[in-house]
Protein backbone atom coordinates (compact mmCIF):
# COMPACT_ATOMS: atom_id res chain seq x y z
CA UNK A 1 0.00 0.00 0.00
CA UNK A 2 1.80 2.77 -1.47
CA UNK A 3 -0.93 5.49 -2.03
CA UNK A 4 0.13 8.83 -1.58
CA UNK A 5 -2.07 11.48 -0.05
CA UNK A 6 -1.92 15.19 -0.46
CA UNK A 7 -1.48 16.82 2.64
CA UNK A 8 -4.16 18.95 3.86
CA UNK A 9 -2.11 22.47 3.58
CA UNK A 10 -1.45 21.47 -0.32
CA UNK A 11 -5.43 20.59 -0.41
CA UNK A 12 -6.19 24.32 0.79
CA UNK A 13 -3.70 25.58 -1.45
CA UNK A 14 -5.46 24.43 -4.32
CA UNK A 15 -8.70 25.27 -3.78
CA UNK A 16 -7.58 29.00 -2.83
CA UNK A 17 -5.74 29.10 -6.35
CA UNK A 18 -9.30 27.72 -8.42
CA UNK A 19 -11.17 30.24 -6.19
CA UNK A 20 -8.49 32.78 -7.33
CA UNK A 21 -9.08 31.82 -11.15
CA UNK A 22 -12.88 31.94 -10.53
CA UNK A 23 -12.74 35.54 -8.82
CA UNK A 24 -10.72 36.73 -11.37
CA UNK A 25 -13.07 35.24 -14.13
CA UNK A 26 -16.43 36.76 -12.40
CA UNK A 27 -14.47 40.30 -12.12
CA UNK A 28 -13.65 40.24 -16.36
CA UNK A 29 -17.20 39.03 -16.74
CA UNK A 30 -18.69 41.98 -14.98
CA UNK A 31 -16.64 44.73 -16.12
CA UNK A 32 -17.61 43.51 -19.84
CA UNK A 33 -21.28 43.70 -18.77
CA UNK A 34 -21.24 47.13 -16.74
CA UNK A 35 -18.33 49.04 -18.65
CA UNK A 36 -19.68 51.55 -20.46
CA UNK A 37 -20.35 51.46 -24.39
CA UNK A 38 -17.22 51.92 -27.27
CA UNK A 39 -18.81 55.13 -28.98
CA UNK A 40 -16.69 53.55 -32.04
CA UNK A 41 -18.03 49.92 -31.81
CA UNK A 42 -21.49 51.24 -31.73
CA UNK A 43 -22.59 53.08 -34.57
CA UNK A 44 -25.77 54.14 -32.87
CA UNK A 45 -24.09 55.01 -29.53
CA UNK A 46 -21.32 57.05 -31.92
CA UNK A 47 -24.48 59.08 -33.38
CA UNK A 48 -25.69 59.69 -29.73
CA UNK A 49 -22.58 61.14 -28.93
CA UNK A 50 -22.38 63.34 -31.80
CA UNK A 51 -25.79 64.34 -31.37
CA UNK A 52 -24.57 65.70 -27.62
CA UNK A 53 -21.40 66.73 -28.89
CA UNK A 54 -22.91 69.10 -31.53
CA UNK A 55 -26.08 69.96 -30.34
CA UNK A 56 -26.28 74.13 -30.37
CA UNK A 57 -25.31 75.69 -27.02
CA UNK A 58 -26.60 78.96 -25.47
CA UNK A 59 -23.41 80.54 -25.53
CA UNK A 60 -21.41 78.70 -28.00
CA UNK A 61 -22.24 76.98 -31.61
CA UNK A 62 -22.44 73.82 -29.46
CA UNK A 63 -22.08 72.30 -26.55
CA UNK A 64 -18.64 70.91 -26.77
CA UNK A 65 -17.40 74.53 -27.68
CA UNK A 66 -19.21 75.66 -24.58
CA UNK A 67 -17.69 73.26 -22.19
CA UNK A 68 -14.60 74.05 -23.68
CA UNK A 69 -14.97 77.40 -23.16
CA UNK A 70 -16.01 76.62 -19.29
CA UNK A 71 -12.78 75.22 -18.80
CA UNK A 72 -10.86 77.87 -20.60
CA UNK A 73 -12.19 80.76 -18.56
CA UNK A 74 -11.38 78.62 -15.05
CA UNK A 75 -7.76 78.44 -15.41
CA UNK A 76 -6.88 79.66 -11.96
CA UNK A 77 -2.41 80.03 -12.13
CA UNK A 78 -1.10 76.74 -12.14
CA UNK A 79 -4.32 74.56 -11.43
CA UNK A 80 -6.02 73.41 -14.97
CA UNK A 81 -9.61 73.03 -15.05
CA UNK A 82 -10.06 69.16 -16.55
CA UNK A 83 -12.49 67.96 -19.22
CA UNK A 84 -13.54 64.07 -18.28
CA UNK A 85 -13.99 60.85 -21.05
CA UNK A 86 -17.25 62.02 -23.31
CA UNK A 87 -19.31 57.80 -21.77
CA UNK A 88 -22.19 56.79 -23.75
CA UNK A 89 -24.29 54.27 -22.04
CA UNK A 90 -27.01 52.23 -23.44
CA UNK A 91 -30.85 53.24 -21.76
CA UNK A 92 -33.68 51.20 -21.09
CA UNK A 93 -35.67 53.51 -22.50
CA UNK A 94 -34.67 52.63 -26.32
CA UNK A 95 -31.88 55.40 -26.19
CA UNK A 96 -28.62 56.51 -25.03
CA UNK A 97 -26.92 58.38 -21.77
CA UNK A 98 -23.98 60.69 -22.53
CA UNK A 99 -21.74 62.36 -19.70
CA UNK A 100 -19.02 64.00 -19.51
CA UNK A 101 -17.69 65.23 -15.85
CA UNK A 102 -15.95 68.70 -15.86
CA UNK A 103 -13.69 69.42 -12.77
CA UNK A 104 -12.52 72.99 -12.08
CA UNK A 105 -10.60 74.72 -9.59
CA UNK A 106 -12.62 75.98 -6.64
CA UNK A 107 -11.79 79.46 -4.47
CA UNK A 108 -9.09 77.92 -2.89
CA UNK A 109 -5.96 76.35 -2.78
CA UNK A 110 -7.05 72.74 -2.12
CA UNK A 111 -10.45 73.03 -3.51
CA UNK A 112 -11.98 71.56 -6.73
CA UNK A 113 -15.28 71.51 -8.26
CA UNK A 114 -16.96 68.58 -10.39
CA UNK A 115 -19.72 69.24 -12.61
CA UNK A 116 -21.93 66.62 -13.69
CA UNK A 117 -23.45 66.90 -17.17
CA UNK A 118 -25.69 64.28 -18.60
CA UNK A 119 -27.84 63.70 -21.51
CA UNK A 120 -30.53 61.70 -22.61
CA UNK A 121 -30.23 61.22 -26.12
CA UNK A 122 -33.13 59.76 -28.71
CA UNK A 123 -32.03 58.59 -32.26
CA UNK A 124 -35.77 58.67 -33.78
CA UNK A 125 -37.08 61.09 -33.22
CA UNK A 126 -33.82 62.88 -32.62
CA UNK A 127 -33.56 64.44 -29.14
CA UNK A 128 -31.40 65.58 -26.37
CA UNK A 129 -32.84 66.37 -23.30
CA UNK A 130 -30.48 67.16 -20.30
CA UNK A 131 -31.27 65.55 -17.34
CA UNK A 132 -28.32 67.29 -14.78
CA UNK A 133 -28.71 71.07 -13.87
CA UNK A 134 -25.39 71.90 -15.72
CA UNK A 135 -26.44 69.95 -19.05
CA UNK A 136 -29.93 72.27 -18.79
CA UNK A 137 -27.82 75.26 -18.08
CA UNK A 138 -25.49 75.52 -21.13
CA UNK A 139 -28.22 74.33 -23.48
CA UNK A 140 -31.02 76.79 -25.37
Amino acid sequence: MDERREPPRARAMVWLEWGAVVLLLVGVAAYLVWKPLDPMADPRAAQALALVQTHPARTAPSIRQAIDAIVKANRKGDRTPMVGDWTVRADERNGYLVRVVVRLPGDEMPRWIEWDYLWRVRLSPQAVVPLTRPAAEIMP
